[in-house]
């Protein structure tokens, strides 16, 4: 049953469905709540094909930023970019099925998340800090990994699962899912689609943020035994998105990805499993300034594309009481572009290109009945080119983490030190001409526990981490686009806090009660201000009541006010525009399970048409046709409906 989230916070109040408590009722415990649970120490899942609140996810940022300690900085409808803890961009590791995804705009207007379709995927994954090898190199502020994972066959049969969802400002998604199988083997097809037109903010006004996407993906896995699994993928994904923070639009997305992936386990007493795998994601994007938005000046477009093939190769060991993984693996990436309104008959040029190649060994160790550590060693080496100077610089990184927990009770508290070194990347590179930074390293001290007790359930994670060689971007125009060689990028000293908690109490036949509570807080040591792009204090207080058909909710999110700004400075993604105010927003949902199939619910989002946007947020640019603003504002009252199935 997924854990719901609870925390006393005096700014918020949310409520969101309950439990139940028959099986047969499990679908209504998924409706209104996030769906994220803390699993283990510092590690959170969810499941991004159960109904959420607030309405569904146009891309993976969308969907993260409802767990506790994610925000997203939002530009338009879609293709937000993601940050845990305050800090994203490379310093949060994106995979998509295990394999790294990056965009290719200068400007970050294709994060790696706006090629995820949550709904493509099984399973979410959060690790929070340094505290795995597993997840490639430079986990400075941790790693999320969009996983799939197909359940073999007993027998010949076969799985569907179908969503479709419809909201205020034309928005309108659908998703199917369908397997066939037998005890040899699968084939699964998955299809999304996901509409948007501009919303209007809680004061009326439109907002430049209309978006299209949909994908197509393709799974054939072999199963000749029940220790063997070979897999084949294929993912094709296309879209449009328009944007209120910048002159121009995304109007191309494209990506085209393949994979292979070979597992065999029980291979002998001590091997428990060796994996094979290797991936190739192709992405495509073009931008311009009039195919989305009038423009009665000179036309503008630029093509860039990036190429990413990554291998790994791992193996699960058991040596007497420890377990143990044990791999390397290897990346290659590579940047070029193109531009002009006849980009399509001009050659490429190449841009920047990193090859990397590490090995990490990963395990757990149990000291008593109730104790054991958990750590973990990796290196790389990465070497970066720079085509426009025909520079290249090696980078040799350096990660480890050791963690011990135990098990007392109902408690497991942890403590664990981590340190994670990450190369400078393609868009800290364009500032400086691929020479001068430092390659960043955090040391970090993750510690809190975890409650579950009968009807409560309870965790805490506080963190302290220092950042030597912070790699700080500064900006001549606070809150605009970073990227390409806008801005300029430098080493400083950095040291940041803060905590995450979440809890879930039932109390009483049918209720539930619960929140969650995040602060963030950074300093730039260097420069004796505040580090920049650090999210305020948030929190969310959860109500509701069910049975076995019907739930129905409310919920209630607070944001404190952030005064420790720091105009001009941040990150790729974007810079500090200065002090913000706090808000409140209040929601309600419902949802009624017709048969043990189908499942209907709706809700309403920012109930009473608040005029708010995240601290985390872009300026608003001139467009043609739109009031221009300080910030870009989030969705005014927004209603929908979604049927969801499965078979």
């Amino acid at each position: 049953m997924p854990r719901r989230t609870l925390a006393l916070l005096p700014l918020t109040l949310a409520i969101s469905t309950a439990w139940a408590a028959d099986p047969a009722a499990a679908l209504l415990d998924e409706i209104v709540v996030t769906g994220a649970r803390t699993v283990s120490p510092l590690t959170v899942t969810a499941d991004p094909q159960a109904p959420r609140r607030p309405v569904a996810a146009a891309d993976a940022a969308d969907f993260l930023k409802t767990i506790p300690g994610m925000s997203s900085i939002r530009k338009g409808g879609a293709s937000s970019d993601p940050l845990l803890r305050g800090l994203g961009g490379s310093r949060l590791a994106v995979q998509a099925d295990g394999h790294f995804l990056y965009g290719g705009c200068g400007g970050r207007m294709d994060p790696p998340t706006a090629y995820i379709v949550p709904s493509a995927y099984d399973l979410v994954e959060v690790i929070k800090g340094p505290q795995s090898v597993k997840y490639g190199m430079g986990l400075v502020s941790g790693a999320v990994n969009f996983e799939r994972k197909t359940e073999p066959f007993a027998e010949a049969g076969t799985r569907l699962n179908l969503s479709a969802t419809g909201g205020s400002f034309d928005r309108n998604d659908a998703w199917l899912d369908a397997t066939v199988g037998s005890q040899l083997g699968y084939l699964r097809a998955i299809g999304t689609q996901a509409h948007g037109g501009d919303y209007k903010d809680g004061n009326g006004e439109k907002v430049h943020s209309a978006f299209d996407r949909h994908s197509a993906t393709a799974i054939a896995g072999f199963t000749p035994d029940a220790d063997t699994t070979i897999e084949l993928s294929a993912d094709r994904s296309r879209g449009e998105a328009a944007y209120a923070d910048r002159s121009m639009d995304g109007t191309v997305f494209d990506r085209d990805a393949w994979g292979v992936k070979a597992e065999r386990r029980n291979l002998a007493p001590w091997l428990t499993a060796l994996r094979a795998e290797y991936g190739h994601s192709y992405v495509d994007h073009v931008m311009d300034n009039f195919s989305l938005r009038p423009q009665p000046g000179m036309k503008m477009l630029s093509n860039p594309d990036r190429t990413t093939d990554s291998a790994r190769v791992a193996a699960d060991l058991k040596l007497a009481s420890a377990e143990l993984t044990v791999g390397a693996d290897w990346l290659q990436d590579d940047h070029t572009f193109r531009g002009g309104v006849d980009y399509a008959s001009k050659p490429r040029s190449p841009d920047q290109s990193f090859d990397s190649v590490g090995v990490f060994a990963e395990g757990q160790l149990p000291l008593t009945a109730s104790e054991q550590l958990v750590a973990g060693l990796r290196h790389d080496r990465v070497d970066a080119r720079y085509d426009a100077s025909n520079t290249e610089q090696r980078y040799n990184l350096s990660s480890g983490f050791m963690r011990l927990e135990s098990r007392q009770g109902a408690w497991t508290p942890y403590v664990g030190l981590g340190v994670a070194q990450r190369a400078p990347d393609y868009w800290e590179r364009a500032k400086q001409g691929g020479a001068s930074l430092k390659k960043e390293g955090n040391t970090e001290l993750d510690f809190g526990t975890l409650y579950k007790n009968g009807t409560l359930e309870a965790s805490v994670s506080g963190y302290l981490s220092r950042v030597e060689d912070f790699i700080l971007i500064s900006s001549a125009q606070p809150g605009s686009s970073v990227g390409g060689s806008q801005g300029s990028a430098r080493n400083v000293d950095a040291r940041r806090a803060g905590f995450e908690a979440d809890a879930n109490w039932r109390f009483a036949p049918n209720w539930h009660l619960g929140a969650t509570l995040a602060y963030a807080w950074g300093e730039n040591r260097t420069d004796n201000k505040a580090l920049a792009q650090t999210p305020p204090l948030e929190g969310l207080l959860t109500l509701g009541w069910e049975n076995d058909r019907l739930a129905l909710a409310a919920h209630l999110r607070g944001v404190a006010r952030q005064g420790r700004v720091a105009p001009g400075q941040g990150n790729i993604v974007g810079t500090d525009l200065g002090e913000t105010g706090g808000f409140a927003t209040v929601g309600l949902k419902a949802g009624y399970r017709l048969n043990d199939a189908i499942l209907l619910s709706a809700g309403v989002d920012n109930l009473f048409d608040r005029a708010y946007a995240e601290h985390l947020s872009k300026s608003g640019a001139e467009i043609t046709g739109y009031d221009r603003t300080w910030q870009v504002n989030e969705p005014g009252r927004t209603l929908w409906l979604q049927v969801q199935g499965r078979w």
